[in-house]
């Protein structure tokens, strides 16, 4: 797919297997530069104005200073189980006291705290972790710690820790409602014509990929540790792409949670591009 683009349009995404429906082949296209960051990392790139637009952590649309709008053609969101966004722990899961949380998360982070203060009432100290240097999950990790992304998968948590909890799930439970993990973000002062091209070529490129899911995986599971059955399961059974009103009222409750949990002091309006 190509396109000519008369300003080089700069997207910043995350470097994990979910992204990859949305992402995958957007670089071969003319006047497309593609940034790669881990999620924590998209909305500093927004700010210091290295990226035009990126797939950033739903959190950071309210705890930035930035005026931010969404761009409604597409969402890393699960409609239930996530599978990649895990809290393990050795211990009961109401008597946890400190959560070790990858650091490479702002939205896991806060959905944590939302999820055991709406579950079972407790508030634990967090303690941003490099999860990604720890390598292997093995009995020397802390413990209780909170894991996303790919890494899930590879470090086998799950026969190392004898209490789980899947962030996804427990919001679907509790509220009914798809949990949004990312979403599009641009500045406000964005031109409206390239915020038109912006969203074709986005929306072009997630129609044309989720056509093409077998190859996909195939080009991006194995590098990354997966098997290809289960990312095959995970891109079509776990992940939801397509951006629905349902997003829109999660979104919503997520950050009126999160101010009564006092992760947010205000909560901003969400301002949708084209809606």
């Amino acid at each position: 797919m190509t396109a000519v683009m008369t300003k080089n349009i700069r997207i910043g995404v995350v470097n994990f297997l979910n992204a990859a429906p949305m992402v995958d082949g957007i670089s071969d296209v003319d006047g497309i530069q593609v940034i790669e960051k881990v999620p924590s990392d998209l909305i500093g790139s927004l700010e210091r104005n290295e990226v035009d637009v990126a797939l950033a952590s739903s959190i950071d649309y309210q705890q930035t200073s930035m005026e931010l709008g969404i761009l409604p053609v597409g969402v890393l969101s699960s409609d239930g189980e996530s599978l990649t966004v895990q809290l393990c722990s050795r211990v009961p899961l109401n008597n946890i006291t400190k959560v070790h949380c990858d650091s490479d998360s702002h939205t896991s982070v806060a959905l944590l705290q939302i999820m055991l203060q709406e579950l079972y009432a407790i508030h634990p100290e967090v303690v941003s972790t490099d999860i990604r240097s720890m390598n292997t999950c093995d009995s020397l990790w802390p413990e209780t710690v909170l894991i996303i992304g790919d890494k899930v998968v590879t470090s086998e948590c799950e026969s190392e820790f004898e209490y789980t909890l899947d962030l996804g799930q427990a919001w679907k439970q509790q509220t009914g409602l798809p949990f949004v993990f990312a979403a599009w973000f641009c500045q406000m002062d964005l031109s409206e014509t390239l915020v038109q091209k912006i969203s074709m070529l986005l929306q072009r490129q997630l129609a044309f990929n989720t056509q093409k899911i077998e190859q996909i995986v195939s080009k991006h599971a194995t590098g990354r540790g997966w098997d290809a059955p289960l990312a095959i399961q995970y891109l079509t059974k776990h992940m939801q792409y397509e951006f629905i009103d349902a997003h829109v009222d999660s979104l919503q409750l997520f950050y009126s949670l999160a101010k009564s949990c006092g992760i947010l002091k205000e909560v901003r309006q969400l301002h949708l591009f084209g809606i």
